[in-house]
C-alpha cells in the first residue's frame, strides 16, 4: 500500500451556486440522456457516489460530498490528499463570458482558502453553435489571459461531447496558442461519454493533430480514453507533453491496458511518468477513489509519480 501524499488532479469544488447553463445545462435527475450515468454512479441530486460492478449505493454508507471549501480541505487532510486541481463545469449550452467569469469567481473563493494546496482549472465560452460562433475565435484567449491574471488559473478545460466539436477544430487553435504563451496545461475530454452524447468528438485521434501543431502545449487527456485506452497510452508514449488522467474511473476498474502502461514502458517511455490520478469527485467518491488507488498492486516507484509527482510537475510546475 502506498502511504505517501496524493494529489487529486480532477475534482469539482463545492460552490455557492451554478450559473445558468452550467453543468451542461442538463437536469441530472430527469433528463433521459443522463439515465445511464445516474444508474451507474447512483447520482441523486447533490449526493453523487461511485458505483461499479462490485458495489451498489445501497450496499455501503458513502461519505457525503463536502458542502463547502472548509469541509473539502478537512476531508483532504483526513485522506492525506496534499493538493487538488479544482475543475469548472463548462457553461454548456448557455455559456457566455459573464457565466465564465462568475464560475471563476466562485471557484476562486474556494481556492483562496488554501492557495498553496488548491489550483483552479478554468472554463471557456463553448462553441455551441458550431461555425456560427467562429466569428470571434479570439474571445476565449482574451478571457483566459484575464482570468489567469485575476484568478491565478493553473489550467484550462476544453468541453468535449456536449458540443460535438472535436478538440482539433480550428476554433480552439488560438486558445491553444494562448495556453502555450501562458505556460498552462489544457485538459481535454477523451473517451466515450457516459451520457447519450455523440462520441466522435472525444476520440483520442484528434489529439494527434493538436500535439503535432503545438509540441510545447501540455495536454492532459481526462476520462482515460476508454474504449481507446491502448491508443491513448501509445500516444502518451509518443508525445512528450501528452498525459492521461484517470478521472471518472474507480481504480478497481482501471482497464488492463492502462495498468500495463503504468507498470511498464512503450517505445522507451515509462508509463508511470505519463499518467495522472484524478477522481472526478464527487462523481467518484474522494475517499473511495483515494483508498482504492493507494491499494493498487503496483510498486511505490510507480504509484508515487502517478498519485503525486506527475500532477505536481504538470499543474504546479514543481518537481
Amino acid at each position: 500500500m502506498y502511504e505517501g501524499p496524493v494529489i487529486d488532479a480532477y475534482l469539482f469544488p463545492p460552490v455557492r451556486s451554478r450559473p445558468v447553463g452550467a453543468n451542461h445545462g442538463l437536469d441530472w435527475e430527469n433528463d433521459p440522456r443522463l439515465h445511464r450515468v445516474t444508474k451507474t454512479f447512483g447520482r441523486s441530486g447533490s449526493q453523487v457516489y461511485s458505483g461499479g460492478e462490485d458495489s451498489t449505493v445501497s450496499e455501503r454508507v458513502p461519505t457525503p460530498p463536502p458542502k463547502d471549501g472548509h469541509e473539502l480541505l478537512a476531508l483532504m487532510d483526513e485522506l492525506d490528499v496534499e493538493k487538488a486541481a479544482l475543475m469548472s463545469d463548462e457553461p454548456v449550452p448557455a455559456g457566455t463570458a459573464e457565466h465564465v467569469h462568475q464560475r471563476h469567481e466562485e471557484m476562486d473563493e474556494v481556492r483562496r482558502l488554501a492557495p498553496d494546496r488548491l489550483a483552479n482549472v478554468g472554463c471557456i465560452v463553448p462553441p455551441v453553435l458550431g461555425p456560427a460562433t467562429f466569428w470571434d475565435v479570439l474571445e476565449n484567449p482574451r478571457l483566459l489571459e484575464a482570468a489567469v491574471e485575476e484568478f491565478d488559473l493553473k489550467g484550462l478545460q476544453i468541453p468535449g461531447a456536449p458540443t460535438a466539436t472535436p478538440p482539433n477544430d480550428r476554433w480552439f487553435y488560438p486558445l491553444y496558442a494562448k495556453c502555450v504563451e501562458l505556460a498552462i496545461p489544457v485538459f481535454i475530454y477523451v473517451g466515450m461519454p457516459g451520457p447519450y452524447w455523440p462520441m466522435d468528438a472525444n476520440h483520442p485521434k484528434h489529439l494527434d493533430d493538436i500535439c503535432l501543431a503545438f509540441p510545447e502545449l501540455v495536454v492532459v487527456a481526462h476520462h482515460m480514453g476508454d474504449p481507446w485506452v491502448q491508443m491513448l497510452t501509445h500516444m502518451a508514449g509518443k508525445f512528450e507533453n501528452l498525459y492521461i488522467c484517470t478521472c471518472a474511473w474507480s481504480p478497481k476498474r482501471y482497464p488492463p491496458e492502462l495498468l500495463e502502461f503504468l507498470g511498464g514502458r512503450w517505445h522507451g517511455t515509462r508509463g508511470a511518468d505519463k499518467v495522472i490520478f484524478g477522481t472526478d469527485s464527487p462523481l467518484v467518491e474522494l475517499r473511495r477513489g483515494v483508498d482504492d488507488a493507494r491499494n493498487l498492486e503496483l510498486p511505490d516507484d510507480v504509484l508515487e509519480p502517478f498519485l503525486y509527482g506527475n500532477a505536481q510537475r504538470v499543474i504546479w510546475g514543481e518537481s
